[in-house]
């Protein structure tokens, strides 16, 4: 039996980033788990529009940014930009720094300027990126299993997505330089012990911080 036009419909892909609101709480979640939800432009894009529209909504209590798979961010998808390369005019004196500018930075800019709390909810790696992505949400909630890497050095790059501010504030100036030279993983009992993380459970409640009703009486 042939197939039909009907059976040969290509599914459509899931969004790479999702969206909720409910009860006073947005929801952002990064939904590219087999990349280990590496951020592409687009996806970025979309991330720093919806906190911008939570940050002006009289509706939105706090954020809360988590990811779907067993990695919380790999950071940016540098197969992406390795891949765009090839095409790309020759660089002016400049261009460097505002791509730095425009891309990761801006969206570590937007989630500090979120005039909304936003919590973080991190398990398995948090990479590069995905790490500062953490490191600027006013809380950040791990799990067991949940690491931070500086990977910046690991791939011959300079500490970049708002990591030079970050990493000292969060750290104080000497642990942010062996973090940043060195790129060992961080794992969850230690980022609590240097304060980067606030709890380190699997059922932390976010609407406790933000005047919600909690999950047993929000019904």
């Amino acid at each position: 039996m042939e197939p039909t036009a009907m059976n040969q419909q290509t599914i459509p892909e899931p969004a790479a980033v999702l969206h909720a609101l409910g009860a006073g709480v947005c929801t952002i979640t990064l939904n590219r788990p087999d990349a280990a939800n590496a951020i592409a432009p687009e996806q970025r894009n979309r991330i720093i529009e919806l906190l911008a529209e939570a940050s002006a909504s009289a509706d939105v209590r706090v954020v809360v940014l988590r990811s779907n798979g067993r990695q919380f961010c790999a950071g940016a998808d540098v197969s992406r930009i390795a891949g765009g390369r090839a095409d790309a005019p020759a660089r002016r004196a400049g261009d460097v720094t505002q791509t730095l500018l425009d891309g990761a930075q801006r969206l570590i800019a937007a989630v500090l300027d979120c005039r909304k709390p936003v919590i973080a909810v991190v398990q398995g790696a948090a990479a590069g990126l995905g790490a500062h992505l953490a490191y600027a949400c006013d809380l950040v909630v791990a799990s067991e299993e949940a690491s931070f890497i500086e990977s910046f050095v690991l791939r011959g790059l300079v500490i970049d997505a708002g990591g030079a501010y970050l990493l000292p504030r969060r750290v104080g100036m000497q642990k942010a330089k062996e973090l940043a030279f060195f790129g060992d993983k961080l794992r969850a009992q230690e980022a609590l012990a240097l304060g980067l993380v606030c709890v380190r459970r699997p059922n932390f409640d976010h609407r406790r911080c933000c005047g919600l009703p909690d999950a047993s009486t929000a019904a």
